[in-house]
């Protein structure tokens, strides 16, 4: 039987996420069919009416990407892994007649790539930019990780509380940074974060302003395309550990081959090589 899977996102065109899905199938000898269901170009239905008719035409599992991660929150039934649930969005559904599951791979994937980078060194403070759906799940794997305090900003101030009220609810401490508080912010962290948009699709800005990044010891950019944005050059500069946006987008990706297939394929050096060469 071939799997009918798909990616569900706004302006995906350029994602290398089918790529992914169908080379992983490959070397497991998976039959799938992984096709984009790019908002921008379908009719404009809700998030709950593009899964039903997911569903309909034979899909049994989906990614999903921006800007949905949270809007498909309630209607997912259950966890496809106990605990994702808490995070209050996910980016991978899987699909049957009576049931919607869930998980949230940004999650497990970031807590992969953070230990393939930094192994077993502690987060300490935080400073998280872009508290949305990829946030959520970066922000509550770091505070599995033993982040000391995560300092959260985000232009709306509404979705920065929501993610310190999940934090503390998780007994991570963590606190709202106004825009005037950022340089003290930024300043006072051993690790910064970007989640949001900022930098892609080759923009040269850069969520942090260069002239504050000096003192802290490692950084993470959820934007992989490009590869090397604006933010991690200043960072790599300045002497800091750098995750990529890459490194989360194998992991999580690899996560969700695992559960849409019930395949286990490891990231060997050659795997993440192959799959590296797509983003430069």
């Amino acid at each position: 039987m071939t799997l009918k899977l798909g990616l569900l996102g706004a302006n995906i065109a350029r994602s290398r996420m089918p790529r992914l899905q169908q080379y992983l199938a490959n070397l497991a000898d998976v039959a799938m069919d992984y096709v984009l269901l790019d908002t921008h170009e379908l009719p404009p239905l809700s998030p709950r009416e593009h899964i039903r008719l997911a569903r309909d035409k034979g899909f049994v599992g989906l990614n999903i990407t921006h800007p949905f991660k949270q809007d498909i929150y309630p209607l997912v039934k259950s966890p496809c892994i106990q605990g994702h649930e808490q995070i209050g969005s996910y980016n991978t559904l899987l699909l049957d007649k009576e049931d919607i599951r869930g998980a949230n791979t940004d999650y497990s994937g970031f807590k992969k790539a953070y230990e393939k980078i930094m192994g077993r060194e502690e987060p300490g403070r935080v400073l998280l930019c872009g508290a949305g759906g990829v946030g959520r799940a970066v922000a509550s794997g770091l505070g599995d990780k033993g982040c000391r305090e995560l300092l959260v900003h985000d232009t709306s101030r509404a979705q920065a509380q929501s993610l310190v009220t999940l934090l503390e609810s998780r007994q991570v401490s963590a606190r709202i940074v106004e825009h005037d508080e950022l340089p003290d912010a930024i300043k006072s962290a051993d690790g910064l974060v970007n989640c949001t948009a900022v930098g892609m699709n080759n923009s040269t800005e850069s969520v942090i302003d260069p002239g504050y990044i000096n003192t802290q010891r490692w950084a993470f950019d959820a934007v992989y395309t490009p590869l090397n944005t604006a933010f991690l050059g200043n960072c790599r500069n300045a002497g800091l550990e750098c995750i990529s946006g890459f490194d989360l987008w194998i992991f999580q990706g690899l996560d969700a081959f695992r559960l849409f297939t019930e395949v286990e394929i490891e990231a060997s050096d050659a795997l993440l090589k192959e799959t590296l060469s797509w983003l430069n």
